[in-house]
């Protein structure tokens, strides 16, 4: 009986070594890169990072580090990408959001965005500091105040429980559009970074054609269809063309 125990316990071992030993490398991994990085080495945190993620393509924090490294080594570009990458997955990540924006300042001195109304595009702004888990809170929190007002004052009758509920109803639609919107940028998996020093977008997806507009490296771009090797992207301005695939990668 204690063979057969002994024995079920040795293949329950064999079945989890595996899985646990992928664990302890990643973990390795990352202290390891996390010394160099401390260490100033960053030449060498950046190869300890890049292999990390390949054994975990879901690490948020060796994504922010690895964007760190790439900023100072002054690799922008590399570093925008993975300040991305980690955003996509800590989107309520604020040393995230500051790290994107610093980057930016450093790649862009001037460059033109899409002329958007104030309002709206400051509203979101708003919307898009926050992941959709966080609106949908406040949206189920708006709405139980809303029901218990109303509740209230069904039976006694009270104005301003009555005007809470309305208030606080009208709070729940706006934090569900909140949701929604945060929700749907959450899940576009159609951006791209310029990685390519000398990119340059056509009005076809033609190799031949000259008609050019040269592409800043760095840029976030949105995908909107794509055509063999090449892509047709959307810039911050608004502005659509042709790129090929090679100069931008997927975040």
């Amino acid at each position: 009986m204690n063979k057969a125990i002994k024995y079920i316990v040795l293949f329950g071992s064999w079945l989890l070594a595996p899985g646990y030993t992928k664990a302890q490398d990643s973990k390795s991994l990352f202290q390891t890169a996390n010394t160099y990085y401390q260490n100033k080495q960053y030449e060498e945190a950046e190869k300890m990072y890049t292999l990390l993620l390949k054994k975990d393509k879901n690490n948020a924090n060796a994504y922010y580090n690895l964007g760190n490294t790439y900023y100072h080594l002054k690799n922008y570009s590399n570093a925008i990408l993975n300040y991305e990458k980690a955003k996509k997955l800590l989107p309520d990540n604020k040393y995230v959001a500051h790290n994107i924006e610093l980057t930016n300042n450093k790649l862009f001195s001037k460059i033109e965005f899409s002329k958007e109304f104030f309002v709206t595009k400051q509203l979101k702004n708003v919307v898009h500091t926050r992941s959709s888990g966080s609106w949908s809170v406040f949206m189920l929190i708006a709405l139980w105040i809303s029901v218990i007002a109303f509740c209230i004052h069904f039976f006694t009758t009270n104005k301003f429980l009555y005007r809470t509920g309305v208030l606080f109803f009208m709070a729940t639609i706006i934090f569900a559009g909140f949701t929604y919107s945060s929700f749907k940028s959450e899940h576009q998996h159609n951006f791209a970074i310029v990685m390519q020093t000398n990119a340059f977008i056509k009005s076809a997806p033609v190799e031949s054609m000259n008609a050019a507009q040269a592409v800043q490296t760095g840029i976030k771009v949105g995908i909107i269809d794509t055509d063999k090797n090449w892509l047709k992207i959307k810039l911050p301005n608004d502005k659509t063309g042709w790129i090929e695939k090679s100069s931008v990668e997927m975040i």
